[in-house]
């Protein structure tokens, strides 16, 4: 279990900006449905009255926001590590750590 644990922090580590991409793709994704039930819900209360609670869309538009937000924190952290470890810790125009996939060569 502990290798497997180390296994997938390296490749956490190796791909963390797919992984924020990835993120992000989702969460705009979850917007665009919340917002698709909004207009759903607006719709429908204009032609057939259905009472649809247009304030429960605005909350789940504030959470999603607030999830994009977290997405964006955690890219800012990643990207200023990197850019510490670029910028200190190496030569300039090597990388700033080793490859952990091809042993660091």
């Amino acid at each position: 279990m502990k290798k497997k644990f180390k296994e997938l922090t390296t490749w956490a580590q190796r791909n963390w900006l797919a992984i924020i991409i990835f993120l992000a793709v989702a969460m705009m994704g979850f917007l665009c449905l919340v917002m698709f039930s909004w207009l759903y819900g607006y719709w429908s209360n204009a032609l057939a009255g259905t009472k649809f609670d247009l304030g429960s869309c605005w909350q789940g538009i504030s959470v999603v926001v607030a999830g994009l937000g977290g997405v964006v924190a955690l890219a800012k952290a990643c990207w200023t590590k990197y850019s510490t470890d670029s910028k200190y810790n190496s030569e300039k125009g090597e990388k700033p750590y080793k490859d952990l996939a091809t042993g660091g060569k």
